[in-house]
């Protein structure tokens, strides 16, 4: 895992980032048939910039915190 940084970046690169939050969350509340799905940290970061890089397979971790919700973790 990489450092945390604090900088000051485009509302644009937000906006990304929330959208990669977004699909990552829905696509993993289909394949685990989950009602809910937490991402914390740095997570779509890390994701954009290993799609930067040209990685797209991703190992995923769901640590489940209750019936039908989870937290979702890269590994």
């Amino acid at each position: 895992m990489g450092n945390i940084i604090q900088l000051r970046t485009d509302e644009s690169l937000v906006q990304v980032l929330k959208r990669i939050e977004s699909e990552v969350a829905e696509s993993m509340k289909k394949i685990y048939n989950l009602k809910e799905i937490k991402i914390h940290g740095t997570v779509a970061s890390q994701i954009a910039a290993a799609r930067l890089n040209g990685k797209n397979t991703f190992n995923f971790k769901i640590r489940k915190n209750g019936l039908s919700s989870g937290i979702l973790e890269l590994l």
